[in-house]
């Protein structure tokens, strides 16, 4: 009988278990070891204050991890696999360069785009549509509070991304606390607010305690001045450019934006809010939104739409995840987390957001340092959390994460300190499952990456390899072999001097590292200019087939933090691709400076020739910094190339010896920094 009663009891939890997976609106409990919405405001309100409440806190940047099983409770459905289709345009035969992405069929956000025909521009607080052939400006879009910062192109769409912020006038309130030494109360029925007033003595006698006083306020109300800010996505209709029109705004308040992808016709965004971050006052808890296609108000997201994650005690923040049909005006998905993220990663099937955390080891009595890895599976077009995984150390930027066959793999530095009490450096490859829920369950470890000392400077992901890059005084290229992820393998190296800080490849056998150039001498190592490397990758071990290099002790490549600004094209049928770089140049000990785009012809034979060296910069003046005709990025159509910086944008002629043969200003008047007028870039240049 005790038998089938615990059978019954069994098929009863199951029962619960199931009806708890399959049903969207079953709500559980906010216990912190699982995750969940919330049934209530209130509950919501309640859950907050004691995570605030609570002293207990290892220092974290985000959400602290699962139990020590592992487990993580959750009530979703399996991932859905996304099918990438071709992105409608009007006119398909020009050839023209686009945007630096990362994950093929995975679009990322960019400053400047083009179809060929028309070249799309964001710049400070403009949006512009320019004509490809004649330079003239067809729209401007400007916005007063705020700036642009990048956007999307799909068919007639442009989704413009910004960052907007209001000042505006309000009623504030200011509480002058006081102690009224008139009023005395007995200190045993004083409460916690009571303070103790002392009797002064001769400054050799120890201070009595003979009584206590309660605490008064005065209230007082003025004018004042706050201040709001969010992150805007504007989306415009394109297809007929005299004629441009708004079709919808989404407005996310008092959120900063981390990144975004656009996957065919769905926008994925990743937002941190840190609304709550210092307490709050009545109700100013709950994360706000406006989404044009509902209403032109602001709304409250439902407390049904706010979740809480394994063990989140330390979030002071909320993980806000919108995604939305660009061509279409059905509302926005949006999900808050309790957590932020600092990175994220994002395949057609997941995305993968990444938190950092210090923890203190009262054991060792030291500090250790890891990474939780939030993998969220894309379903109808929507984000939905499935598994957390941690992993020692942490990674340098997206590209030391991937996604292939079901795995999840990524590069790590980690920090610790050994038994003399020294930091200590070690560098790994994680391999994860990528297709459980809960848990991201380890399938294994790759250690022993660099030389004592050095760290993961680059690293790229190719199918079943990965290239890593670690450095201290000279550059390690390693080649990785991931067929097997249980067992990964080091099969080959390559030591050279300097570094590759960004990894790109150029074809299945050429790879090209963009970085910089170092010496090393009486033990100190410094960089001494910029550096383009190819390098054979089709055997085990690398080999450097041609390096270029950029003289100047402070030159740099703004490429090494943002590959967006790397330029690559390959003509059909050519032996060749087309590779360019911003690059930075400082010379007659840093009093020198200039700013120019250096296009490569990268051969598939194996060489590097430079082919031009472009500037917006007037070279009479070139000790003058003139950041504001700076190359930011460069496009190339057909046969011209078309440079870009917040001042203006230029035409090339590639045929022609890279010839200017036209150029348009984008922004007449520059910022007034350092005590210099605000004048227009004409006068600059006179």
């Amino acid at each position: 009988m005790n038998g089938l009663k615990r059978l019954l009891m069994v098929v009863l939890a199951m029962l619960f278990a199931f009806s708890i997976a399959s049903c969207n609106d079953v709500q559980v409990e906010a216990t912190g070891d699982n995750v969940g919405s919330f049934t209530s405001y209130e509950e919501l309100k309640s859950y907050l204050q004691d995570n605030l409440n609570n002293q207990e806190k290892n220092y974290s940047s985000g959400w602290l991890g699962a139990e020590e099983d592992g487990a993580v409770n959750e009530a979703m459905d399996g991932a859905v696999t996304t099918t990438v289709g071709q992105v409608p345009t009007a006119d398909d035969d020009r050839e023209y360069s686009e945007t630096n992405n990362q994950v093929d069929g995975v679009e990322e956000a960019d400053k400047i785009l083009t179809d060929g025909y028309k070249i799309y521009i964001v710049s400070g607080q403009k949006f512009f549509i320019v004509d490809a052939d004649t330079l003239n400006i067809d729209y401007t879009l400007e916005i007063e509070d705020g700036y642009m910062n990048e956007m999307y192109l799909y068919g007639d769409r442009v989704v413009l991304l910004s960052y907007v912020y209001h000042y505006y006038e309000d009623i504030c309130t200011y509480y002058d606390y006081y102690w009224d030494y008139g009023v005395e109360t007995d200190s045993e029925s004083a409460d916690d607010e009571a303070t103790t007033e002392y009797v002064e003595g001769d400054e050799d006698e120890t201070t009595e305690d003979v009584t206590t006083v309660e605490p008064l306020t005065e209230t007082y109300t003025y004018q004042c001045y706050r201040y709001s800010y969010g992150t805007q996505i504007t989306v415009l209709d394109v297809e007929d450019t005299e004629n441009v029109e708004i079709v919808r705004e989404v407005y996310l308040d008092s959120s900063y934006m981390v990144e975004s992808r656009m996957i065919n016709e769905n926008i994925y965004l990743v937002l941190n809010n840190y609304m709550y971050n210092y307490g709050w006052e009545e109700d100013n808890f709950i994360p706000e939104y406006r989404d044009s296609a509902v209403s032109d108000d602001l709304q409250q997201l439902p407390a049904s739409s706010i979740y809480f994650m394994p063990d989140d005690g330390e979030s002071y923040s909320y993980l806000l995840l919108v995604s939305f049909d660009v061509t279409a005006s059905e509302e926005a998905s949006i999900k808050a987390y309790l957590g932020s993220s600092y990175q994220l990663y994002m395949s057609q099937n997941n995305l993968y957001s990444v938190i950092y955390k210090w923890s203190y080891n009262e054991e060792i009595d030291r500090y250790e340092h890891f990474t939780y890895i939030v993998r969220f599976a894309i379903e109808e077009g929507e984000l939905s959390f499935k598994a957390l995984g941690e992993i020692e150390g942490s990674p340098l930027n997206q590209f030391s994460m991937d996604e292939y066959d079901g795995v999840f793999r990524i590069a790590t530095s980690g920090w610790s300190w050994d038994d003399d009490n020294d930091w200590q450096i070690d560098n790994f490859i994680f391999c994860l499952d990528a297709t459980t829920d809960d848990e991201m369950t380890q399938i294994s470890v790759l250690g022993g990456l660099g030389k004592p000392g050095e760290r993961i400077y680059s690293a790229r992901f190719s199918g079943v390899t990965a290239y890593v890059v670690t450095f201290e005084t000279i550059d390690p290229l390693y080649k990785i072999d991931l067929s097997d992820p249980v067992n990964p393998e080091i099969v080959g190296q390559l030591e050279e001097e300097g570094v590759s800080d960004y990894l790109h490849e150029i074809s299945d056998t050429l790879m090209i590292g963009i970085g910089r150039q170092a010496e090393t001498n009486d033990e100190w190592t410094w960089f001494t200019g910029v550096k383009v490397a190819l390098y054979d990758i089709s055997g085990n071990n690398p080999v450097n087939l041609d390096t270029f290099l950029v003289e100047g002790e402070y030159s740099y490549t703004n490429v090494a933090y943002d590959h967006k600004a790397f330029l690559e094209f390959t003509p059909t049928g050519a032996d060749f691709t087309y590779v360019g770089i911003p690059v930075f140049e400082y010379y007659e000990d840093y009093w020198g400076y200039s700013q120019s785009l250096y296009l490569f012809k990268v051969y598939h034979s194996g060489s590097i020739e430079l082919e031009a060296r472009l500037t917006h910069m007037v070279e009479e003046e070139e000790g003058y910094y003139r950041y504001f005709d700076s190359i930011e990025r460069a496009v190339i159509i057909e046969d011209h190339i078309y440079t870009v910086s917040y001042s203006g944008i230029r035409m090339f002629d590639m045929n022609d010896d890279f010839s200017l043969t036209n150029e348009a200003e984008l922004n007449p008047t520059y910022y007034s920094y350092w005590g210099y007028p605000e004048v227009g870039t004409d006068e600059l240049a006179d």
